[in-house]
């Protein structure tokens, strides 16, 4: 698999599989009933069951399933619910050296009573879940409260061998200004959205100048109305036989970003990976670029979902 090399000599693969967050809003009764009822009536309308409700019941095939078709980079976080476990259960069935993990931490997780108030607590509590005694990326979830903080603290953890790389995600150029102001070492990666009609153009080029890896969330705009109609996109899935995600995430490669797809589907798993029997030109490349609304599929002025489930 095609890796990339860090600036700091860490690498990894291409691409990464998303696990989204695992039971949310099990610990409310009223939240977790009402999600479920929604779930369940989806369900029953579409004659196929939500998708959400399908992630969570059966995540553990899905993980399995995302490994066997060749996915080696997991991304997850401590606000996500049972993901570390579900990844951390992975991991103890006999995978090791090729398996790398991305998790997170947030304000929220510092300030929830209960659990630890460092950024070194919740990675403990994150490697126990995740079976681990390192991530390979370790990143601050969103830029909020005391951010500039948090992120001392992780681009200190780093040091002492428990994270292999650090960043932070959701992050802007006046975020990016603010560490430059402090004087802390610039985030070696940076997971964002980005997708055609998010195109982060500017902050790509920040990235290039200064060697620091971009993940792409939301890499194929949730394939919205918007993507499945674009012209530009359908014309060039048609002159490859390939479907617009595919051209989407060779799009990505050429960028040298890192998407962080999911999909629940294996068919679906192992058309992400199939990308490498046909290249983008630098013309179609720059007419995918020309496609960028500022388009935001999540709303990155603010935080997590603070009833999501928090592990124990």
């Amino acid at each position: 698999m095609y890796r990339y090399t860090l600036n700091n000599g860490v690498e990894l693969p291409w691409i990464a599989f998303g696990t989204g967050v695992v039971w949310k809003y099990s610990r409310n009764p009223y939240l977790f009933l009402k999600w479920l009822a929604r779930r369940a009536l989806s369900s029953v309308r579409n004659v196929r069951m939500d998708r959400e409700l399908k992630g969570n019941l059966c995540m553990d095939r899905i993980l399995r399933e995302a490994y066997a078709s060749g996915y080696r980079m997991f991304d997850t976080g401590r606000i996500y619910g049972y993901s570390e476990k579900k990844l951390g259960k992975l991991r103890t069935r006999g995978i090791r050296g090729d398996f790398c993990v991305i998790t997170k931490c947030s304000g929220m997780d510092l300030a929830r009573k209960g659990t630890p108030d460092t950024v070194k607590g919740n990675l403990d509590l994150s490697l126990s879940y995740l079976k681990s005694n390192y991530v390979d990326v370790y990143l601050l979830h969103w830029p909020e409260g005391d951010w500039i903080e948090s992120y001392r603290q992780i681009a200190a953890l780093c040091k002492e061998g428990h994270i292999k790389s650090y960043g932070c995600c959701n992050t802007s150029l006046s975020h990016l200004a603010r560490i430059e102001e402090k004087e802390l070492p610039l985030p070696i990666v940076i997971q964002t959205e980005i997708h055609p009609l998010n195109g982060n153009l500017t902050l790509r080029a920040y990235c290039r100048e200064h060697g620091i890896q971009l993940m792409a969330h939301t890499p194929t705009g949730r394939m919205s109305r918007e993507i499945r109609e674009c012209p530009v996109l359908q014309g060039l899935s048609e002159k490859y036989h390939k479907s617009i995600a595919q051209i989407i995430v060779r799009w990505h490669f050429q960028n040298g970003i890192i998407p962080v797809v999911s999909s629940f589907r294996t068919p679906h798993m192992r058309e992400n990976l199939d990308i490498f029997d046909f290249g983008l030109s630098q013309g179609e490349m720059e007419e995918i670029d020309g496609l960028d609304q500022g388009l935001r599929y999540l709303n990155t002025e603010g935080i997590d979902d603070p009833n999501y489930i928090y592990n124990l």
